[in-house]
């Protein structure tokens, strides 16, 4: 146990309710520091978040594809409290090519956010064995 009841309780339900994908997106955020989803080798499409089948064709044959590249900001808010999120935090929708919209915690403030921003994914360690991830805003070089 870590001490943080909403860490524990992420950690047992990821135990009872967890899948090989959600298992699978864990061990590729917590060693390949990488953001994946499933891509279906029948209709083509890329899931986020990664299942172990494809929920538009219902196919098992699904491979993994390493997700985040060229997202933007399409919409965003702040979240004073809530059960995932502490205060005060910005949560937004991100557009990821291929993929579609993703609700996601953005890096920033409200202030420094605009419509259509560059994002880049960026990987957190939550507690030994459970990562998530968020998304920062690209600076313009």
């Amino acid at each position: 146990m870590s001490g943080n009841p909403l860490q524990d309780f992420t950690l047992q339900a990821l135990k009872i309710y967890g899948t090989s994908a959600s298992s699978e997106l864990q061990r590729r955020l917590a060693i390949d520091r990488t953001l994946c989803g499933t891509h279906c080798e029948t209709c083509r499409k890329t899931t986020f978040p990664p299942r172990d089948f494809c929920p538009s064709c219902f196919t098992n044959e699904v491979s993994w594809q390493e997700i985040g590249d060229g997202a933007t900001l399409y919409a965003f808010t702040s979240q004073n409290r809530a059960l995932r999120f502490s205060h005060p935090e910005v949560i937004g929708v991100v557009d990821i090519p291929g993929v579609g919209l993703v609700m996601s915690p953005i890096a920033g403030t409200l202030e420094t956010l605009k419509l259509g921003q560059a994002l880049a994914c960026e990987v957190i360690d939550l507690h030994e064995g459970l990562c998530a991830w968020r998304f920062c805003p690209v600076e313009n070089t």
